[in-house]
């Protein structure tokens, strides 16, 4: 099979008839290491002033909100952005954990320490 004859159906139907636990430690590895480039790449595309959304984060009620990247620190260990939520976003972190309760009726909020390989762009 040519590299431009390959289809996911073939890649994942080959993997599921034909591979054995050393090829498929291989394919999980392989899986990671595209997981973490792609991470990386989009960690390095985020700009101040783009719209982004909050994903694959913990803690789980942070994914989801979306904000205006207001600064980016990417000289840390874990390059991290000061987001600017919008109204919606402050609104559902408010009752979303009590710690952020008392944000119920502001228009914005300013959220330190989103990693940056957590920022989706919004398109």
């Amino acid at each position: 099979m040519s590299e431009s004859a390959l289809t996911m159906s073939g890649v994942v139907g080959f993997i599921q008839e034909n591979t054995d636990t050393n090829d498929l430690d291989t394919v999980i590895e392989s899986v990671r290491t595209r997981r973490k480039l792609l991470r990386d790449q989009a960690a390095a595309a985020v700009k101040e002033g783009m719209t982004i959304t909050i994903y694959d984060v913990s803690p789980k009620y942070l994914a989801g909100l979306r904000d205006t990247v207001k600064s980016i620190d990417r000289l840390s260990r874990k390059p991290s952005a000061v987001v600017t939520l919008d109204q919606e976003s402050t609104t559902t972190l408010a009752f979303s954990s009590m710690k952020y309760a008392s944000l119920a009726n502001k228009d914005s909020f300013d959220l330190t320490g989103v990693p940056l390989s957590c920022c989706k762009p919004v398109a």
